[in-house]
């Protein structure tokens, strides 16, 4: 039998905004099913969506040694997929909205109820200001550059049980770059798709995908690349505009730089900063974005990593070090890089810059530096580094 849409609606909308016991037992959905079998899309509470069903194999490590800034790493490998949706349909919705059965009715209030009770019973007795970044899937960590090798390494470390921490990855093409890419569930659904593309050449895109997320955090771990921009466009104005995005929403920011970036006599500098096409100066401009930084924000923490090594870490945290004056390199794995950032983003540090890299691997930047230099950072925990 069909019932009246607009008083079984306010009816049960009512009953359970008013009680909230009743409403927290309902699962809030955003799609209704109807009684014809097809899927009607109702509720829009962000334009971000949580991307489940993955069924291939984990995104390889490369058997070689590669720096940050080989070509092509922020690329989506996974362009030929096509994104799959609920079309939505005004027209059609408007000629249905009046002839709801029962069940749908229902359905309908009991999501427009639980959707509104979890909108006026937030936040929690914590101050927003005070939010962790990436405690609760209402201040989640963006990540600009959200296709890149290191990014993804970046996003599953963050969102891992080890972590748990909600994220929001970002790619030029909107596309998500863990679609067809093998987790487990628990740090699946920590793992958000922004669904707009987010280019980091365009402020705007970045600011409104601060704001429409509520980002506590942001990581930029964007890279040149033939089609993504040059190492200036990136590297330089992109981090820029970043920090600006981040000074207006009140984000925190790690940078993802590079290691050696202040020793432009050193051969690590000479070789990555003369490597030509459009990484061509990526030193020199990964070296003004810093400084843009620095001079636009206060809380950041940069973080230099040296050689992204092959393969992932036998030894974690207690494999690494930090170390501050760009006098000692080396290398580290993808993961190990992760942690270190997760370790800067929840720590209270503001306004620092470290070097990162794996103990077996150090070396001096330049003949007359020392090693070590007694500016080493170790602990047994990520977060630990950053307590010294």
């Amino acid at each position: 039998r069909r019932l009246p849409f607009s008083f079984m609606t306010v009816w049960l909308s009512f009953c359970l905004t008013s009680f909230p016991e009743i409403a927290s037992s309902f699962s809030t959905s955003a799609f209704v099913s109807s009684s014809s079998g097809r899927s009607k899309h109702l509720l829009t509470t962000a334009r971000i969506s949580n991307k489940q069903g993955y069924t291939s194999p984990h995104y390889p490590y490369f058997s070689f040694l590669s720096s940050d800034f080989v070509p092509g790493d922020d690329v989506n490998d996974h362009n030929d997929i096509e994104k799959k949706g609920y079309p939505f349909d005004p027209k059609t919705e408007e000629r249905n909205s009046f002839s709801l059965t029962r069940r749908d009715a229902f359905s309908l209030a009991i999501a427009t109820a639980s959707s509104v009770n979890m909108l006026t019973s937030f936040p929690s007795s914590a101050p927003a200001s005070d939010v962790e970044a990436g405690s609760t899937a209402e201040s989640p960590i963006v990540i600009l550059g959200g296709s890149g090798r290191t990014a993804m390494a970046v996003a599953e470390f963050l969102a891992s049980p080890q972590a748990s921490r909600y994220v929001v990855t970002t790619t030029r093409t909107g596309r998500d770059p863990f679609q067809i890419v093998r987790l487990p569930a628990e740090t699946k659904q920590r793992l958000i798709a922004y669904e707009n593309p987010v280019n980091v050449r365009d402020v705007d895109s970045i600011r409104r995908v601060l704001k429409e997320t509520g980002a506590k955090g942001v990581v930029f771990a964007a890279s040149a690349s033939k089609a993504g921009g040059s190492a200036s466009e990136i590297d330089d104005v992109g981090v820029e505009n970043t920090a600006v995005a981040c000074r207006d929403v009140g984000a925190r920011l790690v940078l993802v730089s590079a290691l050696a970036v202040d020793r432009p006599t050193s051969k690590s500098y000479e070789v990555t900063n003369f490597m030509g096409g459009y990484l061509n100066g990526v030193m020199d401009a990964k070296l003004r974005g810093e400084n843009k930084v620095r001079s636009m924000l206060k809380d950041y923490v940069i973080v230099r990593p040296g050689v992204l090594l092959s393969g992932k870490s036998k030894n974690g945290v207690l494999a690494v070090e930090l170390n501050q004056g760009d006098t000692i390199g080396g290398g580290l794995s993808r993961d190990e890089l992760a942690g270190i950032v997760w370790g800067a983003m929840v720590s209270g540090k503001k306004g620092v810059t470290v070097e990162a890299y794996r103990k077996s691997t150090r070396t001096g930047l330049q003949p007359e530096f020392v090693v070590p230099s007694g500016n080493e950072l170790t602990a047994d925990t990520y977060p630990g580094l950053f307590d010294n």
